[in-house]
């Protein structure tokens, strides 16, 4: 019978050297361990980098809400002045203030909404070209959208006081397109208003059924509607009394007694 061929015995033995060498080759650094090698300067660099931006990032987010809570605490100090003071003096100081939250904290919200009490106050105040200009400014240029909004109607309601038509039917027109707004019913009612004015009913017309299809809720849909019922109708004229005739009645010296004249029957 033959041998069975034993393969252990065709394996040479390896000496105690070369089973070293050969572990070392096997066993060597992995990949990610050689990487870590070749870069881990730059690993440092990158880690510090981003714990660099994440802490200047919470101290800016810090800041900036610091920023906004002192902006706040001033307008609404501004808005709630009360003192012995004259009126005039209290004016000053609302101005002095409303200049100070524009210029030291400039970029909140605050800032935008003193702005446009600035430019409101400098218009009552009789100072109506920076007033104006400054209320433009907000108009354009106010991150908060109800800011600009309120911005336009006291421009516009300024305008149509002062009998600037076209300027006020501008910006009525701005605030009307603006959509479901606090101001929308007065927008469509001014527009009314001055279209009625200028002897345009149909389009009057338009504007106060306007006020009832997009502004259900309105308190300003009883004006609507008493506007709409007058609407095209002669205003009342005033004329003159008659002069009072003279009532008929028998004078004094023609009565006739009986026996003077003709009898009475």
């Amino acid at each position: 019978m033959a041998r069975k061929h034993d393969k252990r015995q065709e394996m040479p033995e390896l000496t105690p050297e070369e089973m070293k060498a050969i572990g070392e080759i096997e066993l060597g650094p992995s990949r990610h361990e050689q990487f870590l090698n070749a870069h881990y300067k730059k690993l440092i660099v990158a880690t510090l980098a981003v714990m660099l931006l994440l802490a200047a990032a919470i101290v800016y987010a810090t800041y900036r809400m610091r920023q906004e809570t002192d902006a706040s605490g001033l307008l609404v100090q501004t808005l709630g002045v009360v003192g012995t003071s004259s009126a005039e003096e209290n004016e000053n100081a609302d101005l002095t203030t409303l200049e100070r939250i524009i210029r030291e904290y400039s970029g909140t919200h605050a800032a935008g909404t003193a702005q446009l009490l600035r430019g409101m106050r400098l218009v009552e105040g009789g100072e109506e070209k920076r007033g104006l200009e400054t209320l433009q400014q907000v108009a354009m240029g106010a991150k908060e959208p109800f800011v600009r909004l309120r911005a336009q109607v006291f421009m516009a309601g300024h305008y149509m006081r002062g009998g600037e038509k076209e300027k006020a039917v501008e910006l009525w027109q701005t605030v009307s397109r603006a959509g479901d707004t606090p101001y929308q019913a007065l927008a469509l009612l001014s527009l009314g208003d001055l279209a009625q004015k200028s002897g345009d009913v149909q389009s009057a017309r338009t504007y106060y059924t306007q006020i009832t299809e997009r502004c259900p809720a309105s308190p300003l849909q009883g004006a609507a509607q008493q506007r709409l019922l007058i609407l095209g109708v002669d205003a009342p004229k005033t004329v003159s009394p008659p002069e009072q005739q003279k009532k008929d009645g028998p004078d004094k010296d023609d009565l006739l007694f009986p026996g003077a004249g003709s009898p009475l029957n």
